[in-house]
């Protein structure tokens, strides 16, 4: 109810209501009446108004949306992780995320592709992607924090990371051209 309203009177709460309906900003308490945008407790039960955004509380976990990436690319939201040239994808499959990741570099980077070098093969970004699940933790400022979790843990969202691509493919792995050693 707005703070200045007698808690009984109906008088501005029906015509606070239909403008807060043809505005948009009406809400409906956990008692299942509705109230108008400006009433900050229900009229009826005085439960306080629930947080409208609560994924924009500080240390709140969330699933990241539009809003907190940089965007989607080839269906899949991409956002860069620091100044180093690491990056993140919002899927747990390493080939959207190649595809999405790709594109991203070529189109907001400026960069020929993922690994910026043009005579490099896109395959050997593969081996540069680690899939798993992260917690997504929302800052002050309004940043994020991603933090790798168990795939059952309270919140996570099926993420692939791309680690700068400096330097030859990592081991374990090798590349395919090199000569395999005899066994025995």
């Amino acid at each position: 109810m707005a703070l200045d309203e007698e808690p009984t009177s109906t008088a501005t709460y029906f015509p606070s209501l239909a403008a807060s309906r043809d505005a948009g900003t009406a809400w409906t308490c956990r008692c299942g009446e509705p109230n108008p945008g400006d009433y900050d407790t229900c009229h009826f039960c005085q439960h306080p108004q629930p947080d409208p955004q609560p994924a924009a509380r500080p240390g709140t976990v969330f699933t990241p949306t539009d809003d907190d990436m940089e965007g989607a690319y080839a269906g899949v939201l991409v956002a860069s992780l620091g100044e180093d040239g690491d990056a993140l994808a919002l899927t747990g499959f390493k080939e959207r995320a190649l595809e999405a990741l790709d594109t991203y570099y070529r189109s907001v980077c400026g960069r020929p592709n993922l690994l910026d070098d043009a005579d490099r093969p896109l395959t050997d970004a593969y081996f540069f992607l680690d899939s798993g699940h992260a917690v997504f933790t929302r800052h002050a400022d309004g940043g994020w924090t991603a933090a790798p979790t168990a795939e059952d843990a309270e919140g996570a969202v099926a993420v692939t990371w791309f680690r700068s691509a400096d330097g030859p493919v990592p081991a374990p792995y090798g590349r395919h051209d090199q000569p395999k050693l005899p066994l025995g």
